[in-house]
């Protein structure tokens, strides 16, 4: 036996034909065995999608996963037995995915739950994790206001007005335990170099007590996002018109004149788009009427603009009205100069005994003096015997001041002996 196989090597050896005959031989054996017998192959798949199975069905008792699916348990690798004609079929991505079956879950609390597979192709053997533990916990739906940060500036010359979101708030839904960290919600808006209107899709950061992010992935809704909508505007600096604003200026109580009317503020800050503002050259006020008045007025106006346009200067225009008597003057001709608070035991001599005196007052009140209420003096209180040089003051009537009246003769010389 050993020398006919010594033989046979010695044959192969020195006859390349034989050679070649022998390896075609292999090739067609080799390849008839996986046409006809199609031999089976094992292959570990990896990263396997992981599809959470009954989702909805656990929602439904009033359940839900906390954290996020994609942080618990989110591929997994499988192991897959498959025919070789079929192995170029074999992939993760679609053929083979794991399952988490939450079909069994009845209440909250840690699970721990076993990890099965699907292929199209084959038959799966084993599945790496092959289990994973959940936290379940109740299920909660909540609504949360959003506030809106504005970061930045538009450029000089426009203004932003206040943002308006829609919607005001976002729902979050998932665990309870999750769902009760969020405190508030925010978004931002960047106002550097705006110049035009906004009006985009902004995403909305959820953040705890502490100002920290919540995962938006841990709610069912994912990254919420609101509507954020503001007016940009063009501005411009306008007197404030007030006269227009005062009615029945010519119908005051008879005797009485308007001595100015002023408003604080002045001008006014005013915005709008470049078009609606271009031809404004002031801002008018509410109407008031002072017909029939004989005081002084104080009031607050509000502001009246066309449509489209808003005044940006804080609170209502302070107008004063100043009313004041109509002046005239009237003459009083050789009036007795009196003397007041001579000292007991002496006499007084004035160089000048009468004078003339004008009275400049409002019509009314003139309209009521007598000439016996012009009463001049001078007052010799304190004085002794000798010659002095007094004033001519004046005894003030009611409804009358001192600047009322003034005299032709200011001062005189007195002698007292």
């Amino acid at each position: 036996m050993k020398r006919a196989l010594e033989f046979v090597w010695r044959v192969l050896r020195s006859n390349l034909l034989l050679k070649i005959m022998a390896l075609l031989f292999a090739v067609i054996l080799w390849s008839y065995v996986l046409a006809e017998i199609d031999p089976m192959r094992v292959r570990w798949i990896p990263d396997a999608k992981v599809q959470y199975d009954n989702l909805d069905e656990l929602q439904a008792k009033g359940l839900c996963i906390s954290g996020s699916l994609s942080d618990v348990v989110n591929t997994a690798d499988v192991r897959v037995e498959v025919k070789q004609s079929e192995l170029k079929y074999l992939t993760n991505e679609s053929s083979v995915k794991a399952h988490i079956d939450l079909s069994a879950v009845n209440g909250p609390g840690e699970r721990t739950l076993k990890v099965t597979a699907t292929t199209e192709h084959g038959q799966w053997l084993e599945v790496s994790p092959s289990t994973v533990k959940l936290y379940i916990d109740k299920y909660e739906t909540r609504t949360v206001p959003v506030d809106v940060n504005v970061s930045g500036s538009v450029p000089y010359g426009y203004y932003a007005g206040t943002p308006e979101i829609t919607p005001g708030v976002v729902t979050i839904s998932g665990a309870s335990v999750d769902v009760e960290k969020v405190a508030r919600a925010v978004c931002t808006v960047d106002l550097n170099g705006m110049m035009e209107g906004y009006n985009m899709s902004v995403p909305v950061l959820l953040l705890d007590a502490d100002g920290n992010e919540v995962d938006g992935t841990l709610f069912e809704e994912g990254q919420p996002s609101v509507i954020v909508d503001i007016k940009v505007l063009a501005t411009k600096t306008v007197p404030v018109d007030v006269n227009s604003a005062i009615m029945g200026q010519d119908e005051l109580a008879a005797g009485y004149e308007i001595a100015s009317i002023s408003a604080v503020p002045e001008a006014v800050l005013i915005a709008g788009s470049a078009e609606e503002i271009s031809g404004i050259s002031s801002i008018g006020l509410t109407p008031y009427s002072v017909s029939g008045a004989s005081t002084s007025v104080a009031v607050l106006l509000d502001y009246q603009v066309p449509n489209g346009v808003t005044v940006l200067t804080e609170g209502k225009a302070e107008v004063y009205v100043e009313i004041r008597p109509v002046m005239e003057t009237k003459d009083y001709s050789s009036i007795d100069i009196e003397t007041r608070n001579l000292p007991d035991g002496l006499k007084a001599e004035l160089s000048v005994n009468r004078t003339d005196v004008t009275v400049m007052a409002g019509m009314v009140q003139l309209s009521r003096l007598k000439r016996g209420d012009i009463v001049p003096y001078v007052d010799l209180e304190g004085l002794g015997k000798g010659k002095h040089t007094l004033n001519v003051l004046f005894e003030i009537p009611d409804g009358f001041a001192a600047e009322n009246f003034s005299a032709a003769v200011v001062t005189v010389d007195v002698t007292i002996y």
